[in-house]
């Protein structure tokens, strides 16, 4: 890569244009991998021999009988091969900077599979090490402190590469499984509010505690299934959890399926009104006209079609990276809101469209409305008639416990 190229995006398709590998890394599949030019792999080939490899060795790989520190990983593997060496000018500072940051964002996300053999191996030889490295520690560290004088540089990588593959050996024996759940308001809204997404009543932490899982809930008040795509290829939370998933629910659709006769783009771009009085202004009538309009009952917010695409578009990106990744959608809820004046036409052509997609994808749904409608209608719900209360939230716990289980 050369200091005069653009620097590398992240388009909406990346995840549709994934590897057909059985699986693959977020990072690999936003990025691809850091090109490293002939001359300089090489290079580090021989210096890799000379430095004690046994001919024929994979590049990267230690000997057997080495008590040095372990190869570096992947990301420690890129920036020492594209770093410009004594003899060698023709790699500039700029670009090995910029193979070096798309190395270390390919690490910080990376999933712990079979893929990522220069990590199994640097893991192994740091377990391997501790273990035998009782008489053999003193010359260990002359030998290590020799090649510090030696070769400051190579030092701070072999440093750097040893204290990464340690700490992700302990994550690995530590990580539980994640349930992330992307959703929108229904999913952290209580009886009285919005709540924080910890809170131990809310329906994702109720099933996270039922299966012994931490979670993960990326979300926000209004989102559709549009929304929760984009969602997935543009928050790095999503990029980080993938890997330690144990199932990945799309808890969204229910305003997909909300009558909303003013355009839906129009109430997202109300807040960058200018000046204030103005924006009050514009809200206030929105408010008043929303209501009114919504009686109708279309358009809906995302016509059922769309819906289906964007869930589609997400389910096969994730089986792309992760193809035994368990993925779950809703049914949308129900609701008794006089901001939508009670009016709720659009949910059963949803329901309709996402019943037909499941048969053809084999993708479980829970029902909300199912769960939370005697609680929607009890008076026990929140007064906006739409969010529900904490029995809303533990019939959802309780139906969504039993999916996953069964798609475990």
């Amino acid at each position: 890569m050369s200091s005069e190229d653009p620097i590398r995006q992240v388009p909406d398709e990346l995840f549709r244009k994934a590897s057909a590998k059985p699986e693959r890394s977020i990072p690999d599949a936003l990025f691809g991998p850091p090109p490293v030019p002939p001359a300089v792999e090489a290079e580090a080939a021989e210096s890799g021999t000379e430095e004690g490899e046994a001919p024929g060795e994979p590049e990267g790989s230690a000997p057997a009988s080495s008590v040095d520190p372990p190869p570096p990983e992947r990301v420690a593997g890129i920036v020492s091969s594209t770093a410009p060496s004594a003899g060698d000018e023709t790699v500039s500072d700029a670009s090995a900077e910029g193979v070096a940051e798309s190395a270390e964002a390919s690490v910080l996300i990376a999933e712990p599979s079979a893929s990522r053999e220069p990590l199994s191996a640097a893991v192994g030889s740091v377990a391997t090490a501790d273990a035998g490295a009782s008489g053999a520690s003193a010359e260990s560290g002359a030998a290590t402190a020799e090649s510090a004088t030696l070769d400051p540089a190579s030092e701070g990588e072999s440093v750097v590469a040893a204290a990464d593959a340690v700490a992700s050996s302990e994550v690995a024996a530590t990580a539980r499984p994640v349930l992330l759940v992307i959703a929108d308001s229904l999913s952290y809204f209580g009886p009285k509010g919005g709540l924080p997404a910890d809170h131990p009543r809310i329906w994702p932490n109720l099933v996270g505690a039922e299966l012994d899982w931490d979670v993960e809930v990326v979300g926000r008040i209004g989102w559709t299934c549009r929304d929760a795509y984009w969602a997935l290829i543009g928050d790095p939370r999503v990029w980080a959890a993938v890997p330690r998933a144990g199932a990945v629910v799309f808890a969204v659709g229910g305003m997909d399926s909300l009558p909303s006769p003013l355009p839906t783009a129009l109430r997202e771009l109300i807040r960058y009104v200018r000046p204030p009085a103005l924006r009050r202004g514009v809200r206030a009538t929105y408010t008043w006209l929303q209501p009114k309009l919504s009686k109708l009952g279309r358009p809906v917010a995302l016509p059922p079609k769309v819906s289906v695409d964007y869930l589609e578009q997400s389910r096969e990106a994730l089986a792309h990276l992760r193809p035994d990744l368990p993925f779950v959608a809703v049914l949308p809820s129900v609701h008794n809101c006089e901001a939508y004046g009670r009016v709720h036409s659009g949910r059963e052509p949803a329901v309709k469209a996402l019943r037909a997609w499941s048969a053809r994808t084999s993708v479980p749904l829970v029902d909300l409305g199912e769960a939370v409608r005697d609680n929607i209608f009890s008076g026990d719900a929140n007064p906006d008639g739409i969010h529900w209360g904490w029995a809303g939230h533990t019939a959802v716990a309780n139906a969504m416990v039993k999916t996953l289980q069964e798609v475990r």
